[in-house]
């Protein structure tokens, strides 16, 4: 049920969590409060209890809906919820649909956007990971499910040597992918550029914990504020333009290479924003600005 609890005084928006971390974080938390000081009613609420078709005047934004990829097919149907009212969800269904299975990788690639060599698996088929290696023309790699979220089921592996069996199973429900392993993640760590409402914002740079190759905090990543190169903001803006759906907020998860950047995932479901109480303030705008009128 979508209860938000008590009388809407004003325009509600419903920050849509999960029931294993229901609370917001410590960055949405700061969204919460840009929201509260520009009049807007903000609620934490797991997102299996929002029903899309009793919103009343409410809207959703996606936040820390972490469990998404363990229950992708309850995940899915929810979303679909939405097609009536497709206002009502932020970022758009259309759009989280679409970036859930990181097979966009293959379209931002054949649209000019570099990536890593990548080798795709089908669901339900064999994994021929030798023939994942001669497509990427490396002995090292990293293997994922194509729906995935915070590194779940991701692993190095190389050519020669079968990979966990943990990551055999997650790809044989919904496929995956072998990228070539980009050592530079190593060295120089990864940037991540947030935009909101087409403009970006502020970026970070995540380092993996010595030993890993995986920038997750989860892992035992860190990260810092950034100021990025312009050349890493005008590539990030140009994967996001060739991604073609509608967005309020993205990020950009990029590896700098002698080649220049190569795009690692296009953010577009619930990514962790790193917000400043001035980038809130910003992403709070851009969400007001897509709210009904307050009711009378």
């Amino acid at each position: 049920m979508c209860d938000p609890g008590g009388e809407t005084p004003r325009r509600t928006l419903l920050l849509a969590t999960c029931q294993s971390r229901p609370e917001l974080t410590p960055s949405d938390t700061q969204l919460q409060q840009a929201l509260e000081r520009r009049g807007v009613r903000a609620v934490a609420m797991p997102w299996d209890r929002i029903d899309p078709a009793a919103l009343a005047g409410a809207v959703v934004c996606l936040r820390s809906t972490w469990d998404y990829h363990h229950r992708w097919p309850e995940f899915r149907d929810w979303l679909r919820r939405f097609a009536a009212t497709p206002d009502r969800l932020w970022n758009a269904a259309e759009t989280v649909l679409w970036n859930a299975d990181k097979r966009y990788l293959r379209e931002l690639d054949a649209a000019g956007i570099r990536i890593p060599r990548t080798a795709w698996f089908e669901p339900a088929l064999p994994l021929d990971l030798a023939r994942g290696f001669r497509e990427i023309g490396a002995r090292h790699g990293v293997l994922k499910p194509r729906v995935s979220a915070t590194a779940h089921g991701t692993c190095r592996v190389e050519a020669g040597t079968p990979p966990p069996a943990g990551a055999m199973t997650a790809i044989g429900e919904v496929g995956g992918l072998l990228q070539e392993f980009v050592p530079e993640i190593q060295d120089g760590g990864e940037l991540s550029l947030m935009f909101f409402d087409g403009a970006w914002s502020h970026a970070v740079r995540k380092v993996a914990a010595p030993g890993d190759f995986r920038v997750q905090s989860d892992f035992g990543g860190t990260w810092a504020p950034v100021d990025p190169p312009p050349a890493c903001v005008a590539f990030a803006a140009r994967a996001l333009e060739a991604a073609g759906h509608p967005w309020v907020y993205a990020r950009c998860d990029l590896v700098e290479t002698a080649g220049g950047p190569l795009l690692m995932e296009l953010e577009l479901i619930e990514p962790e924003l790193f917000l400043t109480p001035a980038a809130a303030d910003r992403l709070a705008a851009a969400l007001l600005r897509r709210l009904p009128a307050a009711p009378r």
